[in-house]
């Protein structure tokens, strides 16, 4: 069963689903919007950022990026959740990378891997609605609540953003830097090339008139 937002509201009352910091403003018609968090990385820059500082995260074309979301999230037994970026993002050429599923018994911050697909920058403010979980009531408790590598994870450590940071191969935003200054050096080797095309006539023409002139003073 889908919980609506009236559900949504009761199951965190109950103490079922625990979101903090809990905003009714968040709540839609069936689904929770979680929102950008304080801490981030991406190929780009290589390093954590602290979002809540810059006021921003920055995904340039072709970056990948890890995000946590501002809320802490505790499912019971029998709760389960499921989420997606939300279409605003999707629409700008943001993908998620991460699984969908929220599994009974999580207990922790989210934490999202993006790819910008799009040849322009795209800026995650902080605070800004990001992914939309919907949450489900299964018919009874599970009995084997989640215990994976995620559970009690609230912040990015140095295990999320190895890859980022110290990856040997080259990002794709660091492809399409590299593509587009190739780019331009051969269209300026191009324009180079055209110039010289009409400029050697040019010059020969003008050193035969002179060996002319000089031959004929002699």
């Amino acid at each position: 069963m889908i919980l609506t937002d009236k559900q949504i509201c009761e199951a965190y009352k109950a103490g079922d689903i625990l979101i903090d910091p809990f905003d009714e403003k968040q709540v839609q018609p069936a689904t929770y919007d979680f929102r950008v968090g304080e801490k981030g990385a991406t190929t780009s820059t290589k390093k954590l950022i602290n979002i809540r500082e810059t006021g921003f995260l920055l995904l340039n074309p072709g970056d990948f990026a890890i995000i946590t979301v501002l809320e802490k999230l505790k499912l019971n037994r029998q709760h389960t959740g499921r989420f997606g970026l939300r279409s605003k993002y999707t629409r700008k050429g943001l993908i998620a990378t991460t699984g969908p599923q929220i599994d009974p018994g999580y207990d922790g911050r989210l934490i999202l891997g993006l790819t910008n697909l799009t040849p322009k920058s795209i800026p995650l403010p902080y605070k800004d609605d990001l992914v939309s979980v919907e949450f489900h009531k299964l018919e009874e408790k599970s009995s084997k609540p989640y215990s994976g590598a995620y559970q009690n994870k609230y912040d990015l450590g140095p295990e999320d953003i190895e890859i980022i940071v110290e990856s040997e191969t080259m990002a794709l935003s660091e492809v399409l830097t590299t593509l587009s200054s190739v780019s331009k050096n051969v269209a300026q080797l191009t324009s180079e090339m055209k110039y010289l095309k009409y400029s050697i006539p040019i010059i020969v023409g003008l050193g035969m008139t002179i060996i002319g002139i000089i031959v004929a003073l002699n």
